[in-house]
């Protein structure tokens, strides 16, 4: 991401004024200013620049990507090792993400997760059992292949298999947390197997965590089919592949939407405060503009509308958050005694221990490691940095019977910095909204989604509400 940072930092300068000095009422070549280069603000600037309106884009760091952050360590005698930070890849049933990249000339780097070492592994009880077969999401589909799998005891298999029984929740508007939807629908003990796969891709507390926010889809399949089991079942077959990424990972799509952008992007250029009319920079600078997008983190949003919006600054500051840490490491194959062509594995949520999963990145996509060597990322709660890495590197020699230290290690610490939707985070959503103008919209993962296709979608559809508000 170097490139990117330096061929922008030359941006032409557009629409600014110096000291403080306030511009009058907006007028139609003021641009709209976008706060935060993330995925979510580079989306934003791309649909305003499709849309035809001016647009000022503005990170306080000196990259692009937001946490979508793709770093490549080079080892001598090795070779290169490609390092994701954050998500490895995209689902492709939400469709923002692959339009965006097809847009902005990346579809021809688009690869998939590899088929032939498509092996998952369940930590239970200090044992690693095969993956059940034939599963959507958590769901199963073979009932007798859920059975041998062992991830449940003979009676919790037969209560979750029993789903396809239970009725639907009659108060349907009411939002509830992914625990009382997993034991209302699938029983108590179903929730250490479908806990690990539904909460930890948003790291969340399952008793906190809201089903309207993050998975209405199940909701609507309870109400539409009476079961989750029974819609699955009705689904047509999979025909292509579920997840997707790009050679260069997943910084690439940043990279090449920002390379697209045309009109000004600056770096190195932190907000203050925001304003009706635009907004005040760190260094005491104005910018003018129409409208703005906010798209940082809502712990770095509330302090910006505090000035001018302390009803939406306040009702932002409310929003929680969650922490995890990733622990990354590289080892030659010839240290394993374990067969390390796989996806990695998920941990059983009563195992009580702080690590949560191991994805085996070299086995999971091409392109991540060079031959003979393996990469892993090793994801805990909210656990500290040096003790992660110490207990990442005993799970890695307890499961996989790795000798020797690994060749390097690196860290994604995102303590207190993931979003946490807790039950009635749609409501509290609306009220932040009602709280704005349509001129000035929150938009990113704080607020409606965590994945990057919903990040991109939240771009650019906040890109299409300011316009809708200037139109009127």
């Amino acid at each position: 991401m170097t490139d990117i940072s330096e061929s922008l930092s030359a941006a032409p300068q557009v629409g600014l004024t110096q000291g403080g000095d306030r511009r009058g009422a907006a007028t139609t070549d003021q641009p709209v200013i976008v706060v935060g280069g993330g995925l979510t603000g580079l989306s934003a600037a791309w649909e305003l620049q499709q849309l035809g309106l001016p647009y000022v884009l503005l990170e306080a760091g000196d990259y692009l990507g937001g946490k979508v952050q793709t770093e490549w360590h080079s080892l001598p005698g090795a070779g290169d090792f490609l390092v994701e930070k954050a998500a490895d890849a995209f689902i492709l049933g939400k469709p923002w993400a692959l339009e965006l990249a097809r847009e902005v000339g990346l579809e021809s780097e688009l690869i998939h997760p590899r088929e032939d070492t498509k092996r998952l592994y369940f930590l239970k009880g200090g044992r690693l059992l095969p993956f059940p077969e034939h599963l959507r999401m958590f769901v199963p589909l073979d009932e007798q292949a859920f059975r041998r799998s062992g991830v449940l005891s003979p009676e919790g298999t037969e209560r979750m298999l029993g789903e396809v029984n239970v009725p639907p929740r009659e108060n349907a508007d009411e939002d509830e947390s992914l625990a009382s939807f997993v034991t209302r629908r699938f029983g108590e003990e179903a929730m250490n197997f479908i806990v690990p796969m539904a909460a930890g891709i948003y790291v969340a507390n399952p008793h906190e965590l809201s089903m309207q926010m993050a998975f209405p889809q199940f909701l609507a399949m309870e109400q539409k089919y009476g079961s989750l089991i029974a819609a699955h079942r009705a689904l047509p077959p999979r025909t292509g592949p579920i997840f997707g990424s790009f050679r260069g990972g997943m910084g690439e799509l940043a990279g090449a939407v920002g390379r697209a952008l045309t009109e000004e992007v600056r770096l190195n250029s932190a907000v203050r405060q925001v304003h009706r009319d635009g907004v005040t920079l760190a260094s005491g600078e104005h910018i003018a503009g129409r409208g703005v997008i906010m798209t940082t983190p809502a712990w770095f949003t509330a302090p910006l509308l505090a000035g001018d919006f302390p009803e939406a600054a306040a009702l932002v500051g409310q929003l929680k958050t969650n922490s995890s840490v990733a622990v990354i490491l590289a080892y030659r194959r010839e240290q394993f005694a374990f067969d390390m062509d796989m996806h990695g594995l998920q941990v059983d949520w009563s195992e009580g221990i702080a690590m949560t999963a191991i994805t085996v990145h070299s086995g999971k996509m091409h392109g991540r490691a060079p031959e003979d060597h393996v990469l892993l990322r090793v994801f805990f709660k909210n656990t500290e940095p040096g003790e992660a890495r110490r207990l990442a590197e005993g799970y890695v020699r307890e499961l996989f019977g790795a000798e020797g230290e690994p060749l390097f290690h690196a860290f994604a610490d995102w303590r207190g910095k993931n979003p946490a939707y807790v039950v009635g985070h749609r409501h509290h959503l609306a009220a932040i909204r009602a709280a704005l103008p349509g001129t000035v919209q929150v938009a990113g993962a704080s607020f409606t989604g965590v994945g990057l296709p919903d990040c991109v979608n939240a771009g650019r559809t906040a890109a299409r509400q300011v316009m809708t508000s200037l139109a009127e």
